[in-house]
């Protein structure tokens, strides 16, 4: 089923929207959630809230891509579990998720007045990526779109650790550079 019909079901008020929402996401889903939260009873949870999220904000909001709209929800419910987790659990000696790394440059609000200030900053950030190596590409996007920690990104791409943090601060600081050249003020 596509998306278009997955929506059509939201807005019909059908429960067969969450069953084939599942049946096509959950893998996706999971997956970025198991990336942030590192446990998969907590990423089972975030994901099932994300089914509720969608349930809930569908309609009135009709998303023009399902697939990142749902990725948003989830990244955003792992984000919050992770961070409730840690605030519970502070000095259990667990490698910290650093969430803001890059959050004074991609920090966006949910808020449908910002929507066309979003889809802009998001058009701004993709034509940077796009003229980024591939190598910079997958690493800025592992980094902040998964959440994955360095050791991690550095085994998935078969380069050391202080390659990686190098990738990541250039590519931080030519974001920031693209960024207040387009009139951001970060």
């Amino acid at each position: 089923m596509d998306d278009a019909e997955i929506i059509k079901l939201y807005f019909d008020r059908s429960e067969m929207a969450i069953r084939e929402t599942e049946k096509k996401y959950s893998g996706y889903c999971r997956s970025i959630s198991y990336g942030i939260v590192g446990n998969h009873e907590d990423a089972d949870e975030c994901v099932n809230d994300t089914y509720l999220r969608a349930w809930n904000s569908i309609p009135p909001t009709k998303p023009n891509n399902f697939r990142v709209y749902l990725g948003r929800i989830v990244r955003n419910l792992s984000i919050d579990r992770c961070r409730s987790a840690s605030s519970r659990k502070r000095g259990d000696g667990a490698e910290p998720v650093s969430f803001s790394e890059f959050e004074n440059i991609l920090m966006t609000t949910d808020d449908s007045d910002d929507d066309l200030n979003t889809e802009e900053l998001l058009r701004n950030i993709n034509g940077f990526l796009t003229s980024q190596k591939q190598l910079y590409r997958i690493v800025f996007v592992q980094r902040v779109w998964y959440l994955l920690p360095v050791r991690k990104i550095a085994e998935l791409q078969g380069i050391s650790e202080s390659k990686t943090l190098s990738i990541l601060y250039r590519m931080r600081k030519k974001l920031e550079a693209q960024l207040r050249k387009e009139g951001y003020t970060l």
